[in-house]
């Protein structure tokens, strides 16, 4: 399991701040985050949560069965303020931050949906998601200069997870408690428009059969009031719940009833190159089950029985 906690790490996406010299985009050095205290940031972030389920309806007419194709969606949105203070510096380079979270006055916004599509449990559940986040909430942590996050105080949530009903290994929750924040992982990629790196993994876990993921992470050039740089980094994992080698091949074969897994993540962070701060950033996750189930006869595809959480977090910068 210390592979896969280290996997997720990678996975909790964050967008970090950094101070860029002129002569960066020269050199091409890899960013570092250039702390001044004392300093404050003032954030306005929004996160939205979409769950969607697909299943079937069967009806017995003269003998002659029925499959209807059913989809449930509900989706929710809740808003809060986030206000970072710098406080201390370290010699290595970190410092120490106090992150003050304030809920929306509006509270939690539920998404109106199609009257047919619409499930009462599958929203009151949203409900209960959107109670973990309205909560007036104060951390301490330190930030090193790469943005790599170290709590340094209990906040009001500890280290509890976002409630998202996900089974094991929970990367949605896990991306989601980072994405959050407004800092990102700096990677050991040069500042250049255009420099990309890519990288193939392998989790080695039980919980993750025939695993294969892969991260891309890229500079692109940003169109800005002020210079700014956007970091763009995509993650992908699919996995199977109970998935069987065939011997001598690296194929894998599903037996009706077991579970096929995609985890799929994609972040866009614009940061100011005067003073490295944050301007705004784009985060987005989802997590798809698709059950397997035997063929229907009259169908020429099997029922589709899957669900998909999504999650969408925008961070803006504020006067």
């Amino acid at each position: 399991m210390k592979l896969l906690a280290a996997w997720a790490g990678q996975i909790c996406l964050a967008v970090t701040v950094f101070v860029a010299a002129p002569d960066v985009f020269a050199q091409q050095r890899p960013l570092r985050r250039h702390f001044v205290a004392p300093a404050g940031e003032r954030y306005q972030v929004t996160l939205n949560l979409k769950a969607e389920s697909h299943s079937v309806t069967t009806e017995t007419v003269a003998a002659q069965t029925y499959v209807t194709p059913v989809v449930h969606t509900a989706e929710v949105t809740v808003r809060w303020s986030a206000v970072r203070k710098i406080f201390s510096l370290q010699n290595d380079g970190s410092a120490t931050i106090e992150e003050t979270v304030t809920p929306d006055p509006q509270r939690c916004e539920e998404v109106a949906q199609i009257s047919d599509k619409t499930n009462t449990e599958l929203q009151d559940s949203l409900k209960a998601f959107c109670t973990f986040w309205l909560q007036t909430e104060n951390m301490r942590y330190t930030e090193n200069d790469r943005g790599v996050l170290g709590e340094a105080a209990a906040s009001v949530s500890g280290n509890a997870l976002p409630p998202l009903a996900e089974t094991a290994p929970q990367l949605l929750s896990l991306w989601l408690k980072r994405a959050v924040r407004p800092n990102v992982i700096l990677p050991q990629l040069e500042l250049a428009t255009g420099a990309t790196s890519q990288q193939s993994f392998q989790p080695a876990s039980s919980l993750l059969k025939n695993a294969r993921g892969s991260e891309t992470t890229e500079w692109l050039d940003s169109q800005s009031e002020v210079p700014a740089a956007t970091l763009h980094v995509v993650q992908q994992l699919l996995w199977s719940s109970a998935g069987l080698a065939t011997p001598g091949t690296e194929k894998t074969t599903l037996s009706p009833g077991q579970k096929e897994e995609a985890f799929f993540a994609d972040s866009l962070s614009t940061l100011s190159l005067q003073d490295g701060s944050l301007l705004r950033a784009n985060r987005s996750a989802s997590r798809t089950t698709t059950r397997h189930v035997d063929p229907v006869p009259g169908l020429p595809q099997p029922p589709d029985f899957s669900s998909k959480l999504t999650l969408t977090v925008t961070i803006e910068r504020l006067p």
